[in-house]
C-alpha cells in the first residue's frame, strides 16, 4: 500500500508565479498513483503559517508522511511547526532541502536551531550534490533525489548560428543581481551594438533601480522588460533567445537551467553556491565569476564566434536535461517512500 503524503510548502499559483518544487513534486506524485494533500497557497507567511497548522491538525487522519520543503529565512517558523505537528501525530517526517541560503545559515549564529530541527527528520532528501555535501558537514545525512521537470513542457529549439540575444529569467530582487545583467549587455553593445535582452520575473524591490541603470546606460532599446514568464512564454523566449544568463548572488540547483537546457538555450552562470556541482564548465554550460560581468559578457562573445563549442554545450545539456525527467527522480520517490514501510 502507498504512503498517504502530505506535502508543506509553497503552492502558488504557475499562471502567476514560477510553479514551486513543491507544485511539481505532488503532481508528478499524483500522477504516479499516490494520494496527495497538500498546503499552502497562501503568499503571506502568517496566513501560510495558520494555513500549516489547521490543516496537518485538522486532516491528521488523511496522511501518513508529511513531505516539509525545507528553505532559510522566514520559512523557519512554518517548517518548524510542521515538524513538531508531525512528530505529536507520529507522522513520518521528510525534509527535503532546497534554500541556497541554508549552508550560510549553518554557520551563523543560528545555525544550531536549523541543525536542531533537521535532525527531526526521519529522512532527507537534497537535490543536489552541493547541499548534500554541506549538510554532510554537520553529520546530517541525506538522500540525492533531484529536481523534476516535465520535458513534454518543454521545445527543445536546434540552434544553428547563436546570436547577440539574451534572456534574464529570475525576481528582480538584490540576490539575483538584476544589474549586473544590465552591465553585461551594456559591455556586449560594444562589439555587438544590435544585442537584445529579454528581463523576465516579478518586482521584489529591484525593478525601479533596474529601469533606472537602463535608462541611465541609454539601453532602452536593447533591453525589454516583460513581467512574469509562464511556460508558454518560455517556450516562445527559447525560440527568440539564444543564451540565458544568470547573475544570482546566491543558488543551488536552479530548476530554470533545467528548463534553459531542456529547451536549448546556452546557460551561463556565476559561481555561487551549489552552481559547480550542477554545471560542468564549458561543457553544459559556462561558469563566470560572481559579480563579473566583463567576463560574463567575453564568454557569450566566445559562444557567439566558437560555434563548435556552442553546439556541443547545447547538445550535452540536453542530454544532461533528460536525467531531470518526471519518470526517472519519481522512481527515486518511490523507492524512498516504500523503504518506510518497511
Amino acid at each position: 500500500m502507498k504512503n498517504r503524503l502530505l506535502i508543506v510548502g509553497l503552492f502558488s499559483n504557475p499562471d502567476k508565479a514560477p510553479a514551486t518544487q513543491a507544485f511539481v513534486l505532488a503532481n508528478a506524485l499524483k500522477r504516479h498513483g499516490y494520494e496527495v494533500n497538500t498546503v499552502s497557497g497562501y503568499v503571506n507567511r502568517w496566513l501560510r503559517l495558520f494555513d500549516i497548522t489547521f490543516t496537518m491538525i485538522a486532516r491528521a487522519n488523511r496522511y501518513d508522511t508529511a513531505i516539509v520543503q525545507f528553505y532559510s529565512g522566514s520559512s523557519f517558523i512554518w517548517q518548524y511547526i510542521a515538524a513538531i505537528i508531525a512528530k505529536l501525530y507520529r507522522k513520518k517526517l521528510l525534509f527535503t532541502v532546497h534554500g541556497g541560503g541554508v549552508p550560510d545559515k549553518l554557520k551563523s549564529s543560528i545555525g544550531k536551531r536549523y541543525l536542531s530541527l533537521l535532525q527531526k527528520a526521519d529522512l532527507i532528501t537534497v537535490p543536489s550534490q552541493y547541499l548534500q555535501y554541506e549538510l554532510n558537514r554537520y553529520n546530517i545525512t541525506s538522500l540525492l533525489i533531484e529536481n523534476i521537470i516535465s520535458l513534454d513542457n518543454y521545445k527543445f529549439q536546434n540552434k544553428q548560428q547563436i546570436k547577440p540575444s539574451v534572456l534574464w529569467m529570475r525576481a528582480f530582487s538584490d540576490i539575483y543581481n538584476p544589474l549586473m545583467a544590465v552591465r553585461v549587455v551594456n559591455e556586449l553593445k560594444e562589439k555587438y551594438p544590435e544585442v537584445k535582452m529579454v528581463m523576465g520575473g516579478p518586482d521584489l524591490g529591484m525593478l525601479h533601480a533596474t529601469q533606472k541603470l537602463i535608462s541611465d546606460l541609454k539601453l532602452e532599446t536593447n533591453i525589454e522588460l516583460v513581467g512574469f514568464i509562464n511556460i508558454e512564454k518560455k517556450n516562445h523566449y527559447a525560440s527568440v533567445c539564444d543564451v540565458y544568463i544568470s547573475t544570482n548572488k546566491i543558488d543551488n540547483a536552479p530548476v530554470t537551467f533545467l528548463e534553459m537546457w531542456a529547451l536549448g538555450l546556452l546557460v551561463i552562470s556565476t559561481d555561487v553556491g551549489g552552481i559547480q556541482y550542477l554545471v560542468d564548465n564549458n561543457q553544459t554550460g559556462v561558469i563566470v565569476p560572481d559579480e563579473d560581468y566583463k567576463q560574463m559578457a567575453a564568454a557569450i562573445g566566445r559562444l557567439i564566434e566558437d560555434r563548435y563549442l556552442a553546439q556541443t554545450i547545447i547538445q550535452r545539456a540536453r542530454d544532461k536535461a533528460k536525467t531531470y525527467d518526471e519518470a526517472q527522480v519519481v522512481q527515486k520517490w518511490e523507492q524512498l517512500l516504500g523503504s518506510l514501510n518497511k
